[in-house]
């Protein structure tokens, strides 16, 4: 029976109401009775029953006191109560409706009365429990199929995200991926990747991680410090379903919901990145290599007509075979090509900055030497421009320092040659200093100060980085290409030195270098040579007393010179003359074989390195194979950095570069002519 199942809450303090009451409605409603109306309460309270029969006349408290406490109640205040009394006064019956009363049954009881006024309730409430319930099932399934929109949303955001989306429980269990996920396994669809998983968690990690934890331990510490940090980011090999590890960058996080706790992890692959990676770096690599194909056929291709020029010259002045009238001509060609020389050496040396082929050597140095040939580059100046030359040097300066002194002269060179070229009169300073570092190391101080043009702040900062000249309009006069001072600001950083500017316009520039330098020794320059120094007494030459160099005679040495370029010869084949060699010349590598199997035996060869048919390199390999094993010495007009190596593990016993050094030339011949065993 439908009503079986309601229930109803007597209040009554007679015995024979509650037996009529009883009688009544025993078989149809499960009955509970209470005598007293503070005791009705808290039965109400316990049993929540469907309904309540309330007697209004009662001692200690009757029925109007029990449905007010009973309304004031949340628990209790919806049970709907009817009052049974026997009252007849109208007011007291409305009283009874205003309190919260849905009806009235009156005594003496009548059995149908009873019956049709408590089933008449019974059906409301039922009728309202089945509405209550449709409405919650309503609201239940409303609910389900808005969470249904929401997880399809989800997941077609989740599907949609350009990366792996892996979802796991509070156990680092995996319980749902994403189609990227799928994607980037090469795994066909969910219920595959799951049951791979299933079998072996491991299955999509490498065995190993990058840092040579096994990834199942490494995972487990992982997931630890998502847990404590609520989000950690890191590099992680993943493995595909065909087997190819790759790599990815995976941020982990760790989410408390309000239901759950769970850890998600978004998983990046870099295979894309690291293949762009590799082909730029792979470009660029193929730059640096076409880079020095070209360096090294532009440092050829330049060289060679400058050696020609520089060389003739040199030795027409040498041999003081050039008229009077025409000497000062000549020698300007000398110095204008030494110029040029020196034009086309700052390029390559600030191209080998660029591509990180510049290497410092450190090795020990005489001090006084250093400055003695920075002087004599410069006092060259003195003779065409009204500028005094002041050179301030610190007697208590090592005789012997340990470093790369060719770069510490390049910086020096380059800063002081600004100096002059934007000073048209007035003063040049250098002064050299030591900063004590400790027992073996020193800052050598080296401040060039000018009375010349001066530059901006703007300028100043702009010359770190540009291949610029100021005032170009103001400075015609001003040779170069520019590129000094970025070579500087380039080795100034390779030698851990310091440069500072101060700087006005009109007024002039002051330019302070910190190189730190090992001290070789403990014997220092002191006052006598620090002032003959400072009066150009050691070592300057001019450009025409450098020329009077007197080559030892040597008629005992037999010598072989190999170039495909006549003007080449010709320069090379009149030095070695001057030291009283056998010379022979041949234009190609094919022809040095055939004198060699001919059974030519020299003291030394000078072999070009890049020739026509088969280069320098290629010609020695081959009189090395052959069984020749006397000097072979490069002359190459390439002089990229790396290139001594490559000729030493080519087989050559040295290598020279053009133009042709005389000073250099003469410790060759000396090695190999004049030290050698006969």
């Amino acid at each position: 029976m439908e009503t079986a199942t309601n229930s109803i809450l007597i209040v009554d303090d007679e015995t024979i109401n509650i037996r009529v009451l009883f009688e009544v409605l025993n078989e149809e409603y499960r009955l509970h009775v209470e005598k007293s109306g503070k005791n009705s309460i808290k039965a109400a309270k316990e049993l929540n029953p469907d309904l309540i029969l309330l007697d209004v006349m009662m001692p200690e408290m009757d029925g109007f006191e029990v449905i007010n406490a009973l309304k004031a109640e949340e628990s209790t205040k919806d049970i709907p109560i009817i009052f049974v009394t026997g009252l007849v006064n109208p007011d007291d019956e409305t009283k009874g409706f205003s309190l919260g009363a849905v009806d009235y049954i009156k005594k003496p009881f009548s059995e149908q009365v009873i019956k049709m006024r408590v089933h008449h309730q019974m059906q409301i409430i039922n009728q309202k429990r089945k509405i209550q319930t449709l409405m919650k099932a309503e609201e239940i399934e409303r609910k389900r199929l808005e969470q249904e929109k929401i997880n399809k949303r989800i997941q077609l955001i989740l599907d949609s995200a350009p990366i792996s989306v892996e979802l796991y429980d509070e156990d680092k269990e995996l319980i749902d991926i994403n189609m990227g996920a799928l994607k980037m396994y090469g795994v066909g669809d969910k219920d595959e990747f799951l049951k791979i998983y299933s079998k072996n968690p491991g299955a999509f990690a490498a065995e190993f991680q990058a840092n040579g934890t096994l990834s199942e331990v490494y995972k487990e510490e992982l997931f630890e410090k998502a847990f404590d940090w609520k989000n950690v980011q890191f590099d992680w090999i993943n493995r595909a379903v065909d087997g190819e590890n790759f790599p990815t960058e995976i941020t982990l996080a760790y989410i408390e919901a309000s239901s759950a706790a769970f850890y998600v992890a978004y998983v990046h692959d870099l295979r894309k990145i690291k293949k762009l990676e590799n082909e730029r770096f792979e470009a660029l690599e193929e730059a640096g290599r076409a880079k020095s194909r070209f360096l090294a056929r532009m440092s050829h291709e330049v060289r060679t007509p400058i050696t020609a020029v520089l060389g003739i010259s040199e030795i027409l002045l040498r041999e003081k075979k050039v008229p009077p009238d025409l000497d000062e001509a000549f020698t300007k060609i000398y110095n204008s090509s030494k110029t040029l020389l020196g034009v086309v050496n700052n390029i390559l040396d600030f191209s080998k900055i660029e591509s990180g082929n510049m290497v410092l050597l450190s090795r020990e140095y005489e001090v006084a030497s250093l400055l003695s040939d920075i002087a004599g580059l410069h006092v060259l100046f003195l003779e065409h421009k009204n500028v005094d030359f002041e050179l301030h040097v610190d007697e208590k300066l090592p005789t012997r320092l340990q470093g790369d002194a060719t770069r510490a002269k390049e910086i020096i060179d380059n800063l002081l040659s600004n100096a002059f070229k934007y000073t048209n009169s007035g003063s040049v300073d250098m002064s050299l200093r030591r900063e004590d570092v400790d027992d073996n190391n020193i800052i050598l101080v080296i401040e060039i100060k000018d009375t010349g043009i001066g530059m901006t702040p703007e300028q100043i900062e702009a010359i770190k980085d540009e291949y610029v000249r100021f005032s170009d309009d103001e400075s015609s006069y001003v040779s170069g290409a520019g590129l000094g001072i970025p070579i500087v600001y380039s080795l100034v950083q390779m030698m851990n030195a310091t440069i500072e500017y101060s700087s006005e316009v009109g007024k002039g520039t002051t330019v302070t270098i910190s190189i730190p330098q090992k001290i070789s020794g403990s014997e220092i320059l002191g006052q006598s040579l620090a002032r003959n120094l400072e009066n150009f007494e050691v070592g300057v030459l001019s450009s025409k007393e450098e020329l009077e160099f007197v080559p030892e005679q040597m008629p005992y040495g037999r010598v072989l010179v190999v170039d495909d370029v006549g003007t080449n010869l010709y320069v090379a084949e009149a030095m070695l003359k001057s030291f009283g060699l056998t010379v022979d010349m041949c234009e190609s590598g094919l022809d040095a074989i055939d004198k060699v199997k001919s059974g030519e035996i020299y003291d030394v060869i000078f072999m070009d390195q890049m020739m026509p048919e088969m280069d320098g390199v290629e010609a020695t390999k081959k009189l090395r194979d052959m069984g020749y094993y006397h000097p072979i010495v490069a002359l190459t007009a390439n002089a990229v950095k790396g290139q001594s190596d490559a000729f030493t593990n080519s087989g050559l016993s040295g290598f020279m570069t053009k133009p042709i050094d005389i000073n250099i030339l003469n410790s060759f011949l000396v090695k190999y002519v004049k030290n050698k065993d006969r």
